[in-house]
């Protein structure tokens, strides 16, 4: 089929080519053979008379003018694949569509893996592709590669729908055999003990709580850094270190680890997790359904008894432990 004189086939090679950068990788996300690629390489270069993908030195890239279709042309085959889902009605019970969703393992253990539970119930067949935010998350969501995200408010991508799913607050994780755990642990305590810290992708993102610390200029002494949440708990154990996690989670480790929870002596402000999916996912049925599976599990949850720490501006009040 033709549009303006060019073959619409040729937009699924464009954009494999475009995101690859290579014409044997676009020919396996395609499913062509690497002469049918070249050849359809060629037809594409002849239509927009521009090489599109040049070689120098052993790379390819793109020209000036390939950069500016990436996004159109993404979009473009984003809105046939909203056409192609478009049915009157989904049906959960024999739907086996697989569904791609990046989060933090903080939102996987306190939220999603509840979901997953509940949806097998109700969708035995579907699918789940639960992957960790990265650097290129909006890259992701912008390009339709995921169709969900679950990220702090402060870093959502700007373009696209968004709603509120969760809040939480902070509290701190300590071993129980830590000398503090019976006590009231104060603003001294916490700034002199060693601390298990958060960070990703080898520091180039760090957790709401520490940028809210290093804003309000208070500084924590961190001695181990986890690549993920999950791991804290056995980092604290046998120690007299202190983590400062988000309360959902913290409460659902003191569960199962041998560490408990006690209110953070700074008064952090809390946080809210949104959901965001790509605008021109916005009517597809499928998603529509897992959004509401999605928010009313959230609710569910919310209804649990979570700790309550005070919340407000990072305090630097020295405060003194009840004797």
């Amino acid at each position: 089929m033709r549009f303006n004189k060019l073959d619409l086939n040729l937009l699924v090679v464009l954009d494999a080519l475009l995101s690859t950068r290579s014409v044997s990788r676009a020919a396996e996300k395609v499913f062509l053979s690497q002469p049918a690629t070249s050849l359809s390489l060629s037809r594409l270069r002849s239509y927009f008379e521009d090489e599109l993908l040049v070689s120098v030195g052993k790379t390819q890239v793109l020209t000036p003018l390939a950069a500016e279709l990436i996004k159109p042309v993404r979009d473009v085959l984003l809105q046939i694949q909203t056409v192609t889902r478009a049915r009157p009605s989904f049906d959960p019970a024999t739907s086996s569509r697989r569904f791609v969703i990046e989060s933090s393992d903080y939102v996987i253990s306190v939220l999603l893996s509840e979901v997953v539970r509940r949806v097998a119930e109700v969708a035995p067949m579907m699918q789940f592709d639960l992957r960790a935010i990265n650097t290129l998350t909006h890259q992701h969501l912008d390009g339709g590669e995921i169709e969900l995200l679950i990220t702090p408010e402060f870093s959502t991508v700007e373009g696209h729908p968004s709603e509120p799913l969760f809040e939480d607050t902070f509290s701190c994780l300590m071993w129980r055999g830590h000398r503090l755990a019976k006590a009231e642990l104060t603003v001294e305590d916490y700034l002199d003990a060693g601390h298990v810290g958060v960070e990703w992708i080898g520091g180039r993102r760090v957790t709401y709580d520490a940028q809210l610390l290093t804003a309000a200029r208070q500084a924590r002494r961190q001695e181990i850094i986890a690549p993920n949440f999950t791991l804290v708990p056995q980092l604290l154990e046998g120690t007299q270190r202190i983590a400062t996690l988000p309360t959902r989670l913290a409460t659902a480790m003191s569960e199962r680890f041998d560490v408990v929870v006690l209110p953070c002596p700074l008064q952090i402000p809390g946080f809210t997790e949104l959901l965001q999916w790509h605008k021109h996912h916005e009517r597809d049925p499928g998603l529509v359904w897992l959004r509401s599976i999605l928010k009313e599990t959230a609710v569910s949850l919310a209804a649990r008894q979570w700790p309550s720490p005070e919340n407000g501006k990072v305090s630097d009040k020295r405060s003194r432990r009840k004797r």
